[in-house]
C-alpha cells in the first residue's frame, strides 16, 4: 500500500507536468513529488498509534467519573479531571504529590478536580446535594465536596480523598493550538458502562466564540471562547479532558452541536482560561466580570451603513476594529480610552466582530491586564488597563 502511494504520486507528476520523468529527471516538480513521497514514507501508522497510546496512558488515570445526586437520588453522570493533589502522611504532615514516592507512611491523598458546572448543578443552576467521584479501575465511589462554580463559564472545582495515587494532568498552552492538530477526548460517555473511553480527531478551529444564556432567561448574555474540535463526545463526556499527543490538557469538554444535519462539532473550554479561573473556584469565589464603561460598535457595521452617522469617523484604510462612541466618566476606561478611538487589537487578537471583544473582556479577572492597540488621531498607540 505504501509503495502504491508513491507510485500514484509519481504518476500524477506525469499528468501535471505533461512530460516523462525519465526524460527529465531533474524537473523541479519531479523532485518535489519525490521528496514529499519520501517524507510521507518515513511517518508510519505505528509511530502515530504509539504516540496516541502513550498520551492516553499518561492522561487517562486523571480522568474520573462524577455522579450528581439530589434529593437522595442520582440525577446524572459526567467526567472530571484531576489537576492537583496532596499527600497526607500518617504523622499528620503533608507533601506535594509531585514528590510522591511509594511509602508505608502515606495515609491518604486529597485531590482537586475540574469539571463542568452543569455536571454538579441542577437544571436551574443550583448545586446538587451530593457529589461522588467514580474510579472505574477500582469500581469505587469517593464522596466529593463542591468548592466553587462559575456563573458564566461552565466550570466547577470539586475535591475528594482517596487511598490511591493519581497523577494529576498537566496543562498545555491552549493559545498554541493550531487548526488540524490532533486531539484526544477522555471521559465516560453515556455513563460508566463506557468508563474511561478515548476518542480521536483534530482541532477544527482553535478559537471559536459562541453566545450563551448563562442565567436561563432565554436571552444570550455571555460570549465565551471555545476550542472547536471533531473528536467524538457524548453526554457523560462533559467535564472530561481534551488532550494533545503529549498527554497534556488543552481543554475541558463541555458541549456539542447535535442534529440530524450536524456531525463532529464539539467544543471545549481552553486550558488557559481554565487555569485563570481555578484559583477563584478553589476559594469558592465568583470571578468578577469587568465593565469598561464604553459605548462601542464595530467598524464593519459602520462601514456597512448600520451606523451611517459615524461613517466620517472611520479613516481610509481601517476596515475592522471597535469604534468607541462614548466613554463613561465612572468606567474603568475613563482617562485611558477616548471617544473616536478605534480598538484594532485586544491582547494581541485582531478584533473584527463585537463578540470577540466581549469574550476576551469576559476572560479578564483580578490581576489581568488588557492591552489595546488603538488608532487615535492618525497614530496607532498602546493603551493598558489593569484589573484589580
Amino acid at each position: 500500500m505504501k509503495r502504491f502511494r508513491i507510485l500514484l504520486l509519481v504518476f500524477l507528476g506525469f499528468i501535471l507536468t505533461g512530460c516523462s520523468l525519465f526524460e527529465n529527471p531533474n524537473h523541479p516538480f519531479t523532485n518535489e513529488i519525490y521528496n514529499k513521497s519520501y517524507n510521507v514514507e518515513t511517518i508510519t501508522i505505528i509511530d502515530l498509534e504509539n504516540n496516541i497510546q502513550a498520551a492516553c496512558e499518561k492522561a487517562s488515570g486523571a480522568v474520573l467519573g462524577i455522579t450528581a445526586h439530589n434529593l437522595g437520588a442520582p440525577i446524572g453522570t459526567g467526567s472530571g479531571v484531576v489537576y492537583q493533589g496532596t499527600i497526607y502522611l500518617k504523622n499528620g504532615t503533608t507533601k506535594d504529590i509531585a514528590a510522591f514516592l511509594a511509602s508505608d507512611e502515606v495515609d491518604h491523598f486529597e485531590y482537586k478536580m475540574i469539571t463542568n458546572r452543569h455536571v454538579v448543578t441542577t437544571e436551574k443552576g443550583v448545586k446538587v446535594s451530593k457529589v461522588q467521584v467514580y474510579d472505574g479501575d477500582l469500581d469505587t465511589n469517593y464522596n466529593a465536596t463542591i468548592l466553587g462554580t462559575d456563573n458564566k463559564v461552565d466550570l466547577a472545582v470539586i475535591s475528594f480523598s482517596s487511598p490511591k495515587y493519581i497523577r494529576p494532568l498537566e496543562f498545555a498552552d491552549s493559545d498554541l493550538l493550531k487548526q488540524g492538530q490532533f486531539a484526544i477526548a477522555l471521559g465516560s460517555p453515556e455513563g460508566y458502562e463506557f468508563y474511561n473511553s478515548a476518542t480521536f480527531g483534530i482541532i477544527s478551529h482553535a478559537k471559536r466564540y459562541l453566545a450563551d444564556d448563562t442565567d436561563n432567561d432565554g436571552t444570550s448574555d455571555w460570549d465565551a471562547e471555545y476550542i472547536q474540535h471533531d473528536v467524538a463526545i457524548n453526554p457523560g463526556n462533559s467535564g472530561g479532558a481534551l488532550i494533545n499527543l503529549e498527554g497534556k490538557l488543552v481543554g475541558i469538554n463541555t458541549l456539542k452541536l447535535a442534529s440530524t444535519e450536524i456531525e463532529g462539532m464539539g467544543f471545549a473550554i481552553p486550558s488557559n482560561l481554565v487555569k485563570k479561573l481555578i484559583p477563584f473556584l478553589e476559594r469558592g469565589e465568583t470571578p468578577v466580570r469587568y465593565v469598561l464603561g464604553i459605548n462601542v460598535m464595530t467598524v464593519r457595521d459602520i462601514v456597512n451603513n448600520s451606523y451611517s452617522e459615524y461613517i466620517d469617523k472611520i479613516p481610509e484604510g481601517i476596515d475592522s476594529g471597535i469604534y468607541i462612541a462614548e466613554v463613561s466618566e465612572t468606567g474603568l476606561s475613563h482617562g485611558k480610552l477616548q471617544a473616536d478611538d478605534i480598538i484594532l487589537k485586544f491582547n494581541g487578537v485582531e478584533i473584527v466582530k463585537s463578540y470577540e471583544f466581549r469574550s476576551i473582556l469576559g476572560s479578564m479577572v483580578a490581576g489581568s491586564t488588557a492591552v489595546f492597540e488603538v488608532y487615535r488621531n492618525g497614530q496607532i498607540i498602546e493603551v493598558r488597563i489593569d484589573f484589580e
